[in-house]
């Protein structure tokens, strides 16, 4: 009887470190999605806010990763905003400017000021 009782307790014991370090594993997996996020955001934001600011005549390219860890993710660009969107989570960047054609792809952009407005292709 002892060691039914000493069992359960080592089981109870086990399923709580399991489920702690589920929980540890889950939380960096966010972060570092979040992280990654960021800094495409940051990178595709500056490029574009970059050329708006060079004026007309000016290029840069651009390139964007195809995922983000294992997963895929999409770039819209809406008004003034970039945004960026993964699985349930979305993340945003403001532009300085709401005159963009086009739209960012992964992989290899290249960014026009053409008069004062972007163009992607």
């Amino acid at each position: 009887m002892e060691f039914i009782i000493i069992f359960g307790m080592f089981l109870i014991a086990l399923v709580l470190v399991s489920l702690a370090a589920w929980n540890n594993v889950m939380n960096i997996n966010k972060s570092t999605i979040d992280f990654e996020a960021a800094r495409i955001l940051n990178l595709a934001g500056n490029r574009m806010n970059t050329a708006y600011l060079e004026g007309d005549g000016f290029s840069i390219g651009l390139v964007i990763p195809e995922k983000i860890g294992n997963f895929n993710y999409t770039l819209d660009i809406e008004g003034n905003t970039l945004w960026l969107a993964i699985n349930e989570f979305s993340y945003s960047k403001r532009l300085l400017t709401s005159d963009v054609t086009g739209n960012l792809s992964k992989g290899t952009n290249s960014i026009k000021n053409l008069g004062g407005g972007l163009v992607i292709s």
